[in-house]
């Protein structure tokens, strides 16, 4: 299936043999330490994680204003989900060392494993 879009990404989560937990890192981009340069590069810096459940989320307008409500600033949103087993979602413990992990990705620049959107929803990369 080819996602082009938030609500594709949750169709196709949806769509998997066994439940999913969408793991979503919003992260702020920030200029990279040292001497200014004409085309500075940026890195991004995770500013809050949470995991749902596909049946949590419906529309990115929805996640931005659930988003704004928890007060961080942020430029984007990283997303990759999460497959349970034997019909059940992934035990919180596998779901909070996922985001950990993910959070260390992010911060070492490895972003290949993710999809992300801008604030507009737009579709920025994808894995």
């Amino acid at each position: 299936m080819n996602i082009d879009s938030f609500e594709g990404l949750l169709i196709a989560a949806a769509l998997q043999e066994e439940p999913q937990q969408v793991l979503l890192a919003f992260a702020v981009a920030e200029a990279e330490p040292g001497p200014v340069r004409a085309a500075a590069r940026q890195t991004l810096v995770p500013v809050m994680c949470v995991a749902k459940q596909v049946g949590e989320l419906d529309t990115f307008a929805n996640l931005k204003e659930e988003a704004a409500r928890m007060g961080a600033h942020w430029d984007m949103v990283l997303v990759s989900t999460l497959g349970g087993s034997a019909g059940q979602l992934p035990a919180s413990a596998r779901v909070d060392a996922a985001l950990q992990q993910m959070i260390g990705l992010i911060q070492a620049g490895d972003m290949d494993r993710f999809v992300a959107f801008d604030r507009s929803g737009d579709m920025l990369r994808h894995a």
